[in-house]
């Protein structure tokens, strides 16, 4: 109370009173004040002051109706619009001030189904990546897409002409008078056409491959990890079982020797009527009556075998 001391009632009360209508001036001078959101990306025709405005009042009138194109709003036109609606339905606030910049309303009405975007991306790959649409299919991932009626442009955005089977997004623009007001996003499955051998049926593990039991064939895949041999498989081993109609991968096959290079080999020959084995390392592969040379781990002595059998050679007569 010290701080009062020497001020009489009257005064006191002026104070009071004074900074009480103040704070009421200041209050109601902002009431009406509200500020516009710079884009509103909608699914209905109408559009409420609460989806463009910061709005907190309990009466939520109708902007907009009827939209089936873009629309780009100022600040001066919303405040107007919205004094004039409080003025038809007798609201208590009639006076709005609208800040911000300019906003832009899309609304985003009509349903593209999945074939109708396909066709829309092919058209266009077909156009500008030279797309071989033989070689490739085209499988919309989302749910149908909306846009707008009327009044925007739409755009791929630049793919390059490297394609292949795989998942890949494919960003679309809208344009509205020439500026981009929104993108979007949309996945596709790719399959590509490939050509591969297939099992035509059970191959067991270690099998040596023959003509009757692969056959080649085109398919369609979106697997791009797989390596592919479009050599003939016939003559190399399966290093698993493969399953019947499987296209064959590289690494499922090896070329196998009844020799490999870089293995043990026993070296025989005879001396008189003496068998005689020495230990050698084969420097080449090779299958049974192939002659190939042998390195004696012993002497280092490069030697000449004719292969007889997985791991034996026999010595050439004078070698």
């Amino acid at each position: 109370m010290n701080m009062f001391r020497g001020f009489t009632i009257p005064f006191f009360l002026y104070v009071c009173l004074s900074l009480s209508f103040g704070l009421g001036a200041d209050t109601n001078q902002g009431a009406g004040r509200v500020y516009l959101k710079p884009k509103l990306v909608t699914s209905k025709t109408e559009v409420r002051a609460s989806e463009i405005l910061n709005w907190k009042s309990a009466w939520n009138p109708v902007l907009y109706s009827n939209l089936k194109s873009p629309l780009i709003v100022e600040p001066d036109e919303v405040s107007a619009k919205l004094s004039e609606l409080a003025k038809k339905e007798n609201q208590s606030q009639t006076d709005w001030d609208v800040r911000g910049t300019s906003s832009t309303i899309i609304p985003l009405t009509e349903e593209w189904d999945g074939k109708e975007i396909e066709s829309y991306l092919v058209s266009y790959l077909e156009k500008e990546a030279d797309l071989d649409r033989s070689r490739f299919r085209f499988q919309y991932q989302g749910e149908s897409l909306s846009l707008p009626v009327t009044g925007v442009e739409l755009q791929w955005r630049k793919v390059g002409k490297n394609l292949h089977g795989g998942k890949r997004l494919f960003p679309l623009d809208l344009f509205h008078n020439g500026k981009l007001i929104h993108s979007v996003s949309l996945g596709f499955v790719i399959d590509e056409k490939k050509e591969a051998w297939f099992t035509k049926h059970h191959i067991e593990s270690k099998h040596i491959i023959t003509s009757e039991d692969v056959e080649k064939r085109s398919f369609f895949t979106s697997d791009n990890t797989k390596d592919y041999d479009l050599n003939s498989p016939v003559g190399k081993t399966a290093l698993n079982a493969i399953l019947e109609s499987t296209p064959i991968e590289k690494k499922q096959l090896r070329l196998l020797h009844t020799v490999e290079r870089g293995g043990e080999v026993q070296l025989v020959y005879t001396v008189g009527n003496i068998m005689i084995k020495a230990k050698t390392r084969a420097l080449e592969s090779g299958n049974e009556g192939d002659e190939i040379s042998l390195m004696n781990v012993t002497s280092n002595k490069i030697l000449k075998g004719k292969i007889q059998s997985p791991g034996i050679c026999l010595l050439e007569e004078g070698r």
